[in-house]
């Protein structure tokens, strides 16, 4: 690693201007992608816990609709009971949610 600055490596004034301008246009471009790979990542969470939300308010309804209280109570504090139902409700993953 050397120890010069980005101007430092390039000779001539004349050189500077088109450097620090290409220099310019990649961090912008970085700092796009990753604007644009925060607000994918964001939309994804957010779906995914309306997705889940969703799920476990079907399972929910299932129980309270089947009168089964304690088994309600017992899922919301039981996430390996509350898998368990899922599958003995059918209510499936929602893409590749668990």
């Amino acid at each position: 690693m050397c120890n010069t600055t980005f101007s430092e490596q390039i000779n001539s004034p004349e050189e500077r201007e088109p450097a620090w301008r290409r220099r310019l246009a990649q961090l912008d471009y970085r700092s796009q992608i990753d604007s644009a790979w925060r607000e994918g990542y964001a939309e994804g969470y957010a779906e995914g816990i309306a997705k889940g939300a969703d799920r476990l308010a079907t399972l929910m309804t299932k129980l309270y609709a089947l009168e089964k209280m304690e088994d309600v109570v017992k899922a919301a504090k039981d996430k390996a009971y509350r898998n368990k139902l899922f599958a003995q409700y059918g209510i499936k993953q929602v893409d590749g949610l668990t």
